[in-house]
């Protein structure tokens, strides 16, 4: 036992140390075991926490500055799934299941001080994984309907429901504002608004099968059922952003020119654009080697620069080009955006707004129905990430995504309802300019599949800027997915499935409307001229092995 006490007492003065630091949102604070092998729900009661086991059917009243067990009852049924506190009772979720394997829900209202049930309802939902309380109704989240409920905390009357965050939804709680809900599969753990569970935060789960959740008034909770340990969580002090799951690899990207004839090319011209020195989340780890050399660098007026190739009369059958390779060290960025922390609209720089505010050939941000459309989505909002965040979802929910050639304008965009990842960035940076947001695009290369690979797709997507935050990462395209969550994993994040070689705001005098690279050519008479470019993926290892790709699908 002093053993155990011990280490908590080192575990506490380590973190408070790291804490004084700066907290990541997700960091550890505080952990130590459960008191049984198969902990599912927690509670906080205003001075201890409250645990369920699911094997052992009890509920454990534990001390939480040093995890010792204070008092141990019976759970009220036999495989009790979440806890909540509210109201001085304890409301236990429990899951039935009968001999025809019939699953049903219950939830259980007790008293604590006497263990006793004082009354009892079945749940909406067949599962119902924890239970949370929000001053007025049970919170409840359901694995089986992937939903969360408010109910009636009397008589389990079903008040509203919405979308849980993912499909395999667990724990539940509540600050005072959000709604929290872990997923025991992507290993995260989601803070979304109270009404209709729009994901806004996205959490690391600190464990592999994160379920019980509580909030305490300062710090959220959660108990993890792999590694039966409680967690004492930070979630709104500290930095605004992390970056982990590195991938190191060297990008080789290639422009080439064929001339198919009959007649000569008089000049060729290849823009490739130079990747930054260093990102938040992306540094060069050598220098960029350029075949053939080049002296030639310019810079639009975006601040884009690019390493500038000039070939002269390519005879018909001739190959002219160029290429650049880089070793780059690449990591998952993710922000941790909290909207009542965002400034307003007149906090933005002058300078932003002149630059990021303005027309474009692509976007069209004067024509009536991108003014009238930004408008009637922002309705009269006025915190800038509610804007792009209302933005962003109406433009998942209007356009799907097409591949299918060419760039059109916004508004045709619109309009006609599809769109490729460059023509979903257009439609989202002519509505985030029309309704006074600055926005400009990011773009690069992307993993395809294997880290061992060739894109010759590649990849844009939006940065919006966030008074107090700065330029915040939007992918659109990638984010029109199904569940909350799915969409929610691409606003403010950034995948290290994608290596950054271009910024830029709009039209660029040497890139146009392209990014990685652009050629033009001049020439009289006739002449059949094939593009040609890829990025070629090699991982780098000590030993030659594959990277882990930490992140999903990838088009």
């Amino acid at each position: 036992m002093m053993k155990r006490k011990l280490s908590v007492i080192i575990a506490i003065m380590f973190l408070g140390c790291a804490g004084n630091l700066g907290a990541i949102p997700g960091d550890v604070i505080l952990s130590f075991p459960t008191p049984a092998g198969c902990p599912s729900g927690l509670a906080w009661d205003g001075q201890f926490l409250w645990l369920a086991d699911w094997k052992e059917a009890r509920l454990y009243k534990i001390n939480p500055g040093s995890g010792e067990v204070v008092q141990s009852i019976p759970a009220p049924g036999f495989r009790p799934q979440g806890l909540a506190w509210g109201n001085g009772r304890l409301y236990v979720s429990d899951i039935q299941t009968f001999v025809n394997e019939y699953q049903a829900g219950i939830v259980y209202v007790m008293d604590p001080q006497t263990g006793k049930v004082e009354t009892s309802y079945t749940t909406p939902g067949p599962s119902p994984r924890d239970v949370g309380f929000d001053g007025r109704y049970l919170l409840l989240v359901d694995d089986k309907e992937d939903r969360i409920y408010k109910l009636n905390p009397d008589d389990g009357t079903t008040i509203a429901s919405f979308d849980a965050p993912e499909k395999n939804s667990q724990g539940a709680c509540f600050d005072g504002k959000y709604i929290w809900i872990s997923d025991r599969i992507r290993d995260e753990i989601y803070m979304v608004t109270s009404d209709e569970g729009i994901v806004v935060v996205s959490l690391y789960a600190p464990g592999s099968y994160s379920c019980g959740l509580t909030w305490d008034g300062r710090y959220l909770w959660n108990v993890d059922f792999a590694s039966d340990r409680m967690y004492k969580l930070e979630v709104h002090n500290g930095d605004t952003y992390s970056v982990r799951n590195f991938r190191e690899a060297t990008i080789e990207f290639t422009q080439t020119i064929r001339n198919l004839g009959p007649d000569p090319i008089e000049k060729v011209q290849v823009y490739l654009a130079v990747p930054e020195e260093a990102l938040k989340h992306q540094e060069l780890m050598s220098d960029i080697q350029y075949v053939p050399n080049v002296d030639n660098f310019k810079t639009d007026r975006w601040g884009q620069k690019v390493a500038a190739y000039v070939f002269e009369d390519v005879e018909p059958g001739e190959v002219v080009g160029a290429r650049y390779s880089v070793a780059a060290r690449i990591g998952d960025l993710r922000h941790y955006v909290l909207p009542e922390r965002v400034g307003s609209l007149d906090e933005i720089p002058r300078d932003l707004k002149k630059r990021y505010l303005t027309e474009g050939s692509r976007y069209f941000i004067n024509e009536p129905v991108i003014r009238e459309t930004a408008g009637q989505v922002a309705g009269g909002e006025t915190n800038p990430y509610w804007i792009a965040r209302k933005l962003f979802e109406y433009e998942i929910g209007k356009v799907e995504y097409e591949l299918a050639g060419g760039w059109d304008i916004a508004p045709t965009i619109l309009e006609r309802g599809t769109g490729s990842c460059s023509e979903y960035a257009f439609l989202y940076i002519a509505l985030c300019r029309a309704a006074g947001l600055p926005a400009r695009y990011q773009a690069g290369v992307a993993v395809r599949g294997d880290d061992t690979c060739v894109d010759n797709v590649y990849h844009r997507w939006v940065e919006v800027y966030l008074p107090n935050y700065g330029w915040i990462p939007v992918d659109p395209s990638r984010g029109d997915q199904q569940t909350p969550a799915s969409r929610a994993s691409h606003f403010g994040i950034l995948s290290n499935m994608l290596f950054v070689t271009t910024r830029g705001g709009g039209d660029s005098e040497y890139l146009g409307w392209t990014y990685n690279a652009n050629t033009t050519c001049v020439y009289s008479g006739k002449c059949d001229i094939v593009k040609d470019s890829y990025a070629l993926w090699q991982p780098i290892t000590a030993k030659g092995k594959r990277n882990a790709s930490e992140n999903g699908e990838c088009r």
